[in-house]
């Protein structure tokens, strides 16, 4: 496992440094909707270049497509924590689409993440996903979003209600050691 996440750790560094820019994750939070997923996701810091997601994510009800999953993207230029709206839209989706999409578009980054629903899944029960060891997958930012903090919300809703929200912080910078 110890040198799993070490390659992978080298191997984000090196794609970074093709791109020009490194994601590290900052900070992740649950906000709302502790009635409806439970999760002991955390930050911590793997050796002296590597920050690494670890913990469990797991829905407490049964989830299908009257749930609905959307974003917002905010940026803070200087990383001091002052975000401002950030005007890329990413597209709201329905919470089994929403999962289909991660497979289909981002399979291959899921490396670390164990006991996803399949493909196709809907509903979907309550289970634990684990993530141990999980690296941000700088290869899927597109190179031009600029350096600094960005707070990302991920919102569930259910008919026009939210039902949860997570805040989830990434750092992008250029310069390649912590």
């Amino acid at each position: 496992m110890d040198k799993t996440c070490s390659l992978l750790g080298m191997l984000s560094v090196l794609v970074a440094t093709l791109h020009g820019m490194q994601f590290d994750f900052e900070r992740t939070e649950q906000l709302s909707g502790f009635d409806v997923f439970y999760s002991t996701l955390r930050v911590r810091k793997y050796n002296r270049t590597t920050i690494v997601l670890n913990g469990t994510f797991a829905p407490k009800i049964v989830l299908n497509n009257s749930y609905r999953v959307s974003t917002e993207l905010y940026h803070s230029p200087l990383g001091n924590q002052q975000f401002n709206l950030y005007p890329m839209k990413l597209p709201a989706k329905q919470v089994c689409d929403f999962m289909d999409t991660l497979h289909d578009e981002y399979g291959q980054y899921m490396v670390n993440v164990y006991n996803l629903p399949e493909r196709g899944t809907c509903p979907i029960y309550p289970r634990e996903v684990y993530t141990i060891g999980k690296i941000f997958p700088s290869e899927v930012i597109p190179p031009y979003l600029p350096k600094g903090l960005w707070k990302v919300y991920i919102i569930t809703w259910l008919d026009d209600v939210e039902v949860s929200k997570f805040e989830w912080i990434v750092k992008a910078r250029t310069e390649f050691f912590v």
